[in-house]
């Protein structure tokens, strides 16, 4: 927000004498000589004390020597004066925003947008406003921007970007290619828009912002979980990996890594990449469960259970790694089907919708003599995630030993019907499923 604007009220024009006056005093504002322009505004308050310009020039010296209240008031005073001055409008929506007022603050950004014709002012209103998250309005006062200038990158970029904020993706992709995408940070909210579309094509776009910026965390993150999600798994770590090179300590970028080697079946690679992932932040409960589920997977449980039980000290720990502690247990030892049951009751209270926890929980009551239990846990399983084959096949187990011919029949048909995979390769994906990050 510059000075200059300061000449520029719209209802009234200053008059000649008070921009000479302003003029004289600008150069020590620029060096910095801001005690000095202090005096030399009040004295010209003095002699002119109905001059907003002074007043904003006032209220812009006082910000700059972080006398905030005393800020405010001048430009208060200033709108007091002349209601439609924009460059106080926005120093002091700038002010308030800077405070936390949002409101105060997009009021007065509104109020600049609508009635100014700077272009530069309207910039600065509009950005205001998403900064209030105000997108609406900030999208409003942008098209005024754009209208001015249609050819400017920036203003496009902006007003899409706004759209987006306020969910009408169709307006910001149509506002994004009316001008083409070239820069970075275009191409990666083209991709945003795409993808929130639910447009494959977003991935690509995703991965040329990586590829363009290659340090920024957030273009790679996003281009990683794209092609992963498109299961180009390859694609995920070629971009990873000179994203790794910029940002070596990145949690979210290890994790990913170690995400798409599982997915490649390179598991050596993967916990090596998770446990990096989780020295860097222990409190990362995604990369502690990648680790302590490839751990168990590769027959190493005594570190599995390690990762596993360090995690659960946290007592808003996810409920995966209480299942996966009990998955462990289990395996280690049939003198832990005690602690591993608690395990899974624990898993189940913080997540109630998990399948495998109830399938689990069955499997023990099972070995315990208890079939109704059993049976009761393997319903559930089933009644939640109809897809998950293994719960089929043990009620048909107990159906038939009831006596429940036609009810086994039913069961074994459906568990031949939905495949018939290995225990370990069902619970590899839905552990991937439990680790594959949310879009962000």
């Amino acid at each position: 927000m510059t000075v200059a604007l300061a000449v520029h009220g719209r209802a009234q024009a200053p008059s000649t004498e008070e921009q000479q006056y302003l003029f004289s005093v600008l150069p020590l504002i620029d060096r910095g000589e801001l005690a000095r322009a202090e005096e030399q505004l009040a004295v010209g308050i003095e002699r002119y004390p109905r001059s907003a310009i002074l007043y904003n020039a006032l209220g812009i010296v006082f910000r700059k020597q972080n006398k905030l209240d005393r800020a405010a008031d001048s430009f208060r005073t200033a709108l007091e004066i002349l209601p439609s001055f924009t460059a106080a409008q926005l120093q002091l929506a700038s002010l308030d925003q800077q405070q936390g007022l949002k409101q105060d603050a997009a009021r007065l950004f509104r109020a600049a947008g609508e009635s100014t014709t700077s272009f530069e002012a309207l910039m600065a209103a509009g950005l205001g406003l998403a900064d209030c998250e105000d997108y609406a309005g900030a999208a409003k006062v942008l098209e005024k921007a754009r209208a001015m200038r249609p050819d400017s990158g920036s203003v496009a970029y902006n007003l899409a970007l706004a759209q987006y904020k306020m969910g009408d993706l169709p307006a910001a992709l149509k506002t994004l290619d009316a001008i083409g995408v070239t820069d970075p940070d275009a191409i990666y909210l083209h991709a945003k828009i795409l993808d929130g579309l639910g447009k494959p094509e977003g991935a690509n776009q995703f991965a040329a912002a990586c590829r363009a910026q290659p340090a920024n965390e957030a273009f790679c993150a996003d281009a990683a979980l794209a092609a992963i999600r498109q299961q180009q798994f390859l694609e995920a770590v070629a971009l990873l990996q000179p994203a790794l090179e910029k940002s070596p300590d990145s949690v979210a970028l290890l994790a990913l890594l170690g995400l798409a080697q599982f997915r490649l079946g390179r598991y050596q690679e993967a916990i090596r990449n998770y446990a990096s992932s989780l020295n860097r932040d222990p409190s990362v409960d995604a990369s502690r469960e990648g680790l302590g589920f490839l751990y168990y997977v590769t027959g190493d449980l005594e570190k599995a259970r390690a990762v596993v039980e360090q995690g659960l000290l946290n007592p808003k720990a996810d409920f995966y790694l209480a299942y996966l502690e009990a998955i462990v247990l289990y395996r280690l030892s049939p003198q832990l089907r005690t602690k591993a049951n608690t395990a899974l009751e624990r898993a189940i209270k913080a997540n109630s919708r998990f399948a495998p926890s109830y399938f689990q929980r069955g499997k023990i009551r099972m070995e315990q003599n208890d079939s109704a239990g059993a049976l009761a846990d393997f319903e559930r399983a089933a009644a939640l995630d109809p897809k998950y084959p293994l719960p089929f096949y043990k009620m048909a187990q107990i159906y038939a030993r009831q006596g429940r011919v036609r009810e086994s029949e039913a069961a074994r048909h459906k568990f031949s019907a939905l495949g018939n995979q290995r225990e370990d390769e069902i619970l590899a994906r839905q552990t991937l499923d439990v680790l594959m990050p949310p879009a962000r």
